[in-house]
């Protein structure tokens, strides 16, 4: 039901907002990006509560160890246009990731499901992405406007932050 949808969306952007905030002990932002938020990476427990999890292709700013040049992590699915890209990413990728989570969970479909990968980066890079409502006119209007905002392939026109993108929900909620 679509208040459970954004009630799992509110919690876990609550969690990766915490995660995009996190610093070192001394301070410094770690600048993390998730790169694989999907469905199976939300886990409700038994009380309700969401937990994101693995944070195994997490990138953060300061690591040792760097992802050779033009690897993807993730699911092709869930990613950024900028991940299918090969370009920098940022917490905004996450948010459009999300962004993928709420519309399908709002249309109970998948999004960007295609024959093969290639085919799953140019829709993701290329094809139109209708609103919720275009297909499910009942979807709440401020819903809607939260997953098309959150999946703008112009990365500076989404969600600044998951705070933000949680704010729109739980409004919307």
């Amino acid at each position: 039901p679509i208040p459970i949808v954004a009630e799992i969306l509110c919690q876990a952007a609550h969690g990766l907002n915490d995660a995009h905030e996190a610093t070192t002990p001394t301070g410094n932002a770690l600048k993390v990006v998730h790169r694989d938020i999907s469905p199976q990476n939300l886990f409700v427990t038994y009380d309700g509560s969401v937990k994101l999890l693995d944070f195994g292709v997490a990138k953060a700013a300061n690591r040792y160890t760097h992802t050779s040049t033009g690897q993807l992590k993730g699911k092709f699915g869930y990613m950024s246009p900028e991940q299918c890209l090969a370009k920098e990413v940022d917490r905004r990728t996450d948010i459009f990731a999300m962004g993928v989570v709420l519309w399908e969970g709002l249309t109970r479909r998948r999004l960007f499901k295609r024959e093969n990968e290639l085919l799953v980066f140019k829709a993701i890079c290329e094809d139109p992405i209708p609103p919720p409502r275009a297909l499910y006119p009942d979807i709440p209007e401020s819903l809607d406007a939260i997953a098309v905002k959150a999946l703008n392939r112009d990365r500076e026109d989404r969600y600044e932050s998951a705070a933000d993108m949680r704010r729109d929900l739980l409004r919307a909620a």
